[in-house]
Parts: C-alpha cells; structure tokens; sequence
C-alpha cells in the first residue's frame, strides 16, 4: 500500500470515480461541441480503451501522452488510463515539437485522435479509434496520476508526477463543499496540459454532473463563453485571473447571460480583483473561490469570496486555508512546525497534497521533495513552494516569491507592491511591472492596460508612484498595452512584456 507520508494511506481516485460513473447511466457526462455523451457511453468507451492499453502490456507506472485538443474523446482516455492503473500526461497539439518531444519522450504509448497524421515525438502511437479493445472490467491502481510539465531553469520541462491521491482528495473535498442549489455542471475550458484540467474532469465525474468541452475559439471569445455557459446552465467555471477579468468585462454587455452560475475559481497567478470583477460578481451573485497551489501539489488552499460583500473585496485576497489533507507549514531551523500568527516565511507543503517528484529526473527530485523532521516527532514528506507567505491567525496571505524578487540598484523591490500603487490609478485596468536591461544597467518598467480611451499617462503614473514609494521603486519606463499577453496556461507572460522595451536591432 502506497502512502502519502508517514501519516496515512493514499486515497483511490479510481474506484470512487466508476463508482459516480455508475450511479446514473442515463445522466450526461460530457457535452462536446452539442452533442451530450452519457455517463453510460462513458463507462463503455474508458473500459474499452483501458483494456486496449492493457492488451498493450501497459500497466501501472507506465505514462501514456494523450495528444489532442480537448473533446470527448480526450476525456474518456484520461479516464481509460486511470481505469488501467496509468498515468497521463496531455500533450498540446500547438505546442512546438520540440518542446512536445521532449515531454513526450518518458511515455510508453502515445495517443492521438482519429483521422490525424502521426506526430513523430518519439513514442509508439495509436489513435482514439484504434486504442479500443474487449472491456477491462478489473480496476488497477496506478501510482501515478497525471504528469504536468513546467518550465525549468536549465531550458528543459520538468515533468511532475502527481499521485492519483491527490486528485482522489481535491475531488472529495470539492464535492463535499459545494452547497448550490444546482449540480456543479462544469466548462472542460483549461489549457490543455495545466492541472486545472484534471480537477475540471474529477470535482464534475465525482458529483455526476455534466462536462461541458469548450474549444479553443469559444475560449478567447468570453462573449461565446457565456452563450455556452447560459445553454448549457454551467454553474461553476475555473479561469485563469486574465479569463475572469475577460468575462466580467464581457458581462456588463449581457448582465443576465449566466443565470445558472454560481461560482468560479481562480488559480495559476495571483489574484487581482477589479471594480469589474466586483460588480458582476455582486450583480450576478457569483461567489469567487482564489485557489493556490504550485505544480509539485495541486491545490492546497482556497479562500472564498462571498458576493453579498463584493464591494469590499480587497484587490489581492487571501490564499485562504489549507484544503483536501494539505498540510501548510514552515521550517526553522531545519524542523518543520505550523505557523504563528503575524509570521512571514517561506510556504512548505507536507501531507497528502506532495506530489511523487519529477519525472526521470532523480537528482532534482531528491533536492526539491524532501522528508523532514517535525517538532513533533513524526517526520513528513515536503515540496518548499519557493512562495513568501504571511499567516494572519486565520488565513495566509501571498506576499512574494521568495527566489523571484526584484533587485535595482542594490535594492530588492517586490514588483507586487509597485503594482498595487499602478493599479490604485484612476484609469488603470490592471499593472505589471518587470525589469529591463539599459545599457548594463538594470531597471524597473510598468505595463499598464487602461479602463477606457482617456486613461492616464506615464507623467500621471509615475507621479502616483513617486508619492508613495522610494526613488529606486519606481518605473524608469511605461508602456500602456491593450490587452496584457498571456501564456499557454493563461498566466500574465512577463518575458513577453520584457521584450516590449528590448532596444531595436538596427538592419545592416
């Protein structure tokens, strides 16, 4: 039996999932481009496959790459794999190949839709189609769940492993604490390979409610969003923050499109909270949940914003409490213990919540998931988030990253606490501000997008700046934008905006 620490058994995610699967045959699991699937056609097509992976001699431990846009077909073999004890790893069909080969590389079979050529990444390969076989009706448990590739410091995606545990207890918790008066029928709408897809797939199956596939035109166009969301009476969304403002924006226009929802949470980055966001949240009764967790665990905090006080919600929330086992700590000294009230340290995460480590790669593995000593007395299996956080007594707050600070002129500047200034602004929709190389000399620069056509300008900024912050906190350079550019995952891309103020090259 395979256990998250010293502390308790791993949790299925397998078997509750066929469980839910197998409550109501006739219910509809997922909708792909209108055509509504059943969780009975879902039973029959994940069994099928799982036993085409298993007539395949694939089993637990292996990994199997699901290439693909998101669509029906994708959804049953996320689960076709779990159901033969596999791990998955989704692979983007727009990535660039390289990069996609790399990621692809550690899988032993990959699969791709019908009627598409080959990729040629590296691995075996099969189509959606093909993959079919006789029925697996034995469940296996696997010991990995999904695998998500980030970005790493050398140029090469690490791969992170993560125990079906953990997305076992996230959906659990989810379910259990949606309290609506509707089913929590949910947009299949992250990015194809960010870990919100698997908490989209599990919190919806688990509650046997519908998953409602959104394509990638639909995605970018929050107009189109809301249309499938009224028709299809979506009642709960997870965005990215750039996702959210887009449709608190849109829903000005059409303020009574989304009667069912209720509820969106956001992940990915952290959390800014505009008069936009503010008054369609309050308009529509939405409640707004700020999830928080790196790659290495999943969720391991929320913190809920109730709408009947979305006036007076803060422009960065908290990150909330800890979720679904996770266990939020901080290590002094070499020994972990909980927070005190008023403390600032970094945020180490223990319990359930850890992921397995990084795929093929041993040595990092070691050096980032460590087991560590607890006052008390009972060792725990850890990922330091890298993340700055300040306990209140009763929630934690996300202050910086601790390995991701600013440093101008000998100073350290938190970009966050400029931002905040930028963003106080009449005028000013949201602010990012990151450093720029002149001449060998390193400077601050703001990017701001604005409210309406008369906004304010460099001078107007640059003056609120210069009324609250020290001389060396504020931006040298500004740049206004009209829409602020984003990275796969739906995160502000800040090497994108650094390039906004790279020199021009002369032409020779």
């Amino acid at each position: 039996m395979h256990t998250d620490d010293a502390r308790g058994p791993r949790h299925s995610l397998v078997r509750p999932l066929i469980r839910a699967v197998r409550r109501d045959p006739a219910a509809v699991a997922v909708v792909d481009g209108g055509v509504a699937r059943t969780y009975g056609e879902l039973d029959r097509l994940s069994a099928e496959i799982a036993g085409g992976l298993a007539a395949r001699g694939l089993g637990p431990d292996d990994v199997v790459a699901v290439h693909g846009e998101r669509s029906w077909e994708r959804c049953a073999a996320v689960l076709g794999a779990w159901r033969a004890g596999l791990g998955v790893v989704c692979v983007d069909p727009g990535m660039p190949a390289p990069r996609a080969a790399r990621i692809a590389r550690l899988c032993a079979l990959l699969v791709r839709p019908d009627h598409t050529a080959p990729t040629g990444l590296g691995p075996a390969e099969v189509a959606f189609g093909e993959l079919r076989g006789a029925p697996l009706e034995e469940l296996r448990e696997g010991t990995v769940g999904y695998v998500i590739p980030t970005s790493g410091s050398t140029g090469e995606p690490k791969s992170v492993a993560v125990p079906p545990s953990v997305l076992a207890a996230l959906g659990d918790w989810h379910v259990r604490h949606w309290a609506h008066d509707r089913p929590p029928h949910t947009l299949q709408a992250a990015s194809i390979g960010f870990d919100v897809g698997y908490e989209e797939i599990v919190t919806t199956w688990l509650a046997g409610a519908a998953l409602v596939v959104v394509s990638d035109e639909e995605r970018q166009d929050p107009f189109a969003l809301m249309d499938l969301i009224r028709e299809q009476r979506v009642a709960r969304l997870f965005l990215p923050v750039v996702g959210l403002h887009a449709l608190a924006t849109a829903a000005v226009f059409e303020p009574d499109a989304m009667p069912d929802l209720r509820e969106i949470a956001v992940a990915g980055e952290r959390l800014v909270v505009n008069s936009e966001v503010r008054e369609f949240c309050a308009a529509a009764g939405v409640a707004l949940v700020n999830e928080y967790g790196p790659s290495e665990t999943h969720v391991v905090t929320q913190y809920r914003l109730d709408p009947r006080e979305a006036a007076s919600w803060p422009e960065h929330p908290p990150i909330g409490g800890a979720v679904a086992g996770a266990e939020l700590l901080r290590e002094a000294d070499g020994v972990l213990r909980p927070f005190a009230a008023g403390e600032e340290a970094e945020l180490v995460v223990g319990g359930g919540s850890v992921g397995l480590g990084y795929l093929g790669d041993p040595e990092l593995t070691a050096t980032r998931f460590r087991t560590l000593p607890h006052r008390d007395g009972t060792p725990r299996r850890t990922y330091a988030t890298g993340d700055v956080v300040r306990f209140d007594g009763a929630d934690f707050h996300f202050v910086a990253r601790a390995d991701d600070q600013l440093k101008v002129s000998g100073y350290r500047v938190e970009p966050g606490e400029v931002e905040a200034v930028l963003g106080a602004v009449p005028g000013v929709r949201r602010a990012v501000v990151v450093t720029v190389e002149v001449a060998g000399s390193r400077r601050l620069a703001a990017v701001w997008t604005r409210t309406g056509a008369d906004g304010p300008g460099p001078v107007e900024l640059a003056a609120a700046c210069a009324a609250q912050l020290p001389a060396y906190m504020v931006p040298r350079h500004f740049r206004p934008v009209e829409d602020l550019p984003v990275t796969a995952n739906g995160k502000v891309d800040r090497t994108a905006l650094r390039a906004l103020f790279a020199p021009a090259r002369t032409a020779v």
